[in-house]
C-alpha cells in the first residue's frame, strides 16, 4: 500500500496542477460572485409571480441561480480532467514506471488512479459544501433584515409589517428542499444510494474509456451505456424537474436502482483490473 499511496500523491498533484485548481478556484469565484448579485436589489418589486425577492428563502436563491450550471460545469471539466490523464497513463505507461521506479502490480496502479480521482472529486464537493454553508448566513441576514422593513396589505384593513422570515428559512430545510443541493448533498440514506450508484457508473465509464482501449467499439458502448445509467440516476431529481413532471418515483425503486448501480460499478471495475492485467504495452 505504500506504493499505492505514492503513485496516487502524484497522479492527485499532477491532476491539481495541470486541471483541477484552476476549474475549481474558478468556480468559486464565480459562485462567490453569483450569491454577491443575488443579495443586490434588482429594482424589481417581485422576482417571482408569487414571491417578493426579500422573501426569497435559501433554497430558492440556489436553484434559481446559476450555481447548478457552473457546479456542474466545474464537476465535468474535473472528470474530463480524469480522463485525459488515464488517456496519458494508458500511452505512456512504462515512463511513468520508469520514472517512479514502483514495483507494483497492475490492481496496485489502477487502485491509486481510483484514489487520487475520488480525492479530486471529493475536495470539489467539500469546498462547495463549504460554501454553500457560509454563504447562508450573511445572505440570509440580508433577507431577513430586508424582510423586517416590508409592509405587506392583506386586505383593507390588516396590514402585516416587522415579518419575521426566520421561522421557516433554516439552513437544514434549504438543504432538503432546493433541488440543486438535496442532489449533490443528500440529506438521507434514501438519496444517498442513487447518488453513489450514479457516481459510481459515471467513474467506472470514465475508467473503463480510458484503460480499455483495445476495442474501440466497445470501449465507446460500454462507456456510454455506464456514463448514461449513472448520469440518469444522478440526476434522476433533474430530468424530474425539467421535465415538470411532477410523479414522485417511489423511494423502494430508487433505492434498488442505486444499489444495483453500486453493484454493477464494483463488477465493472474488477473487469477493468482483469483487462488491465492482461495488457502487455504497459
Amino acid at each position: 500500500m505504500k506504493n499505492v499511496w505514492k503513485l496516487s500523491n502524484y497522479l492527485y498533484g499532477w491532476l491539481w496542477q495541470k486541471w483541477t485548481k484552476a476549474v475549481t478556484l474558478v468556480s468559486m469565484i464565480l459562485a462567490v460572485c453569483f450569491l454577491i448579485a443575488a443579495a443586490v436589489p434588482t429594482g424589481d418589486p417581485k422576482a417571482y409571480d408569487y414571491y417578493p425577492k426579500v422573501f426569497r428563502s435559501y433554497d430558492m436563491v440556489i436553484d434559481h441561480s446559476l450555481l447548478p450550471i457552473l457546479f456542474a460545469l466545474g464537476l465535468v471539466l474535473i472528470l474530463i480532467g480524469i480522463f485525459v490523464q488515464i488517456k496519458g497513463f494508458s500511452t505512456n505507461g512504462k515512463g511513468i514506471y520508469t520514472m517512479l521506479l514502483l514495483p507494483m502490480k497492475r490492481h496496485e496502479v489502477y487502485l491509486a488512479f481510483v484514489l487520487s480521482a475520488a480525492a479530486a472529486v471529493a475536495l470539489y464537493y467539500l469546498l462547495w459544501l463549504v460554501l454553500m454553508v457560509a454563504a447562508y448566513f450573511p445572505l440570509m441576514s440580508f433577507y431577513k433584515m430586508q424582510a423586517a422593513k416590508e409592509i405587506f396589505v392583506l386586505t383593507k384593513d390588516n396590514i402585516v409589517t416587522g415579518l419575521d422570515a426566520s421561522r421557516t428559512n433554516g439552513l437544514f430545510l434549504a438543504f432538503h428542499r432546493s433541488t440543486f443541493l438535496d442532489m449533490v448533498f443528500p440529506s438521507s440514506f434514501w438519496r444517498v444510494v442513487p447518488a453513489l450508484g450514479g457516481l459510481a457508473l459515471i467513474f467506472t465509464g470514465i475508467f473503463f474509456a480510458g484503460f480499455c482501449t483495445e476495442n474501440k467499439v466497445t470501449a465507446v458502448l460500454g462507456s456510454s451505456a455506464m456514463l448514461l445509467c449513472g448520469g440518469y440516476l444522478y440526476l434522476h431529481d433533474v430530468i424530474r424537474y425539467v421535465t415538470s413532471t411532477y410523479y414522485e418515483a417511489p423511494i423502494g425503486r430508487q433505492l434498488i436502482l442505486g444499489t444495483i448501480g453500486l453493484v454493477a460499478a464494483i463488477w465493472w471495475q474488477d473487469s477493468i483490473v482483469q483487462k488491465l492485467g492482461k495488457r502487455t504495452d504497459l
